[in-house]
């Protein structure tokens, strides 16, 4: 599968796939002219990466995460929950802040109609 294909089939723009070519956390196998083929695993691999980048997680923790992965080792898994978590609190903080920032908003709704009446 070529990166035009990966991109269609994951619906992630292209210029994602190439920036995680350009850092090395996408690579396919060569073929014989000269296109860079994609597997399946490659496609789940990338996957994973867009959504921890979508979740937040900055490009250099992405690398991290991407190397513990290949790594494979029993004595990685607790660096990549740990990289996991840390991600998953700072999703969370802003969602607590979102959530705050809607029961204002709701509030001045509230207080307004309390007004009119």
């Amino acid at each position: 599968m070529t990166l035009l294909e990966a991109s269609k089939r994951l619906c992630v723009k292209i210029e994602v796939l190439r920036r995680y070519e350009e850092n090395g956390l996408l690579k396919g196998r060569k073929s014989e002219n000269g296109t860079t083929d994609y597997t399946e695993a490659d496609l789940q691999h990338a996957s994973h990466l867009y959504f921890l980048q979508k979740s937040g997680m900055d490009l250099e923790n992405v690398k991290r995460f991407a190397a513990l992965l290949e790594n494979g080792g029993k004595n990685t898994r607790a660096e990549q929950i740990r990289i996991l978590k840390k991600c998953r609190y700072k999703l969370l903080d802003e969602i607590h802040g979102k959530q705050q920032s809607l029961d204002h908003l709701d509030y001045l709704i509230y207080e307004i109609k309390n007004k009119e009446s």
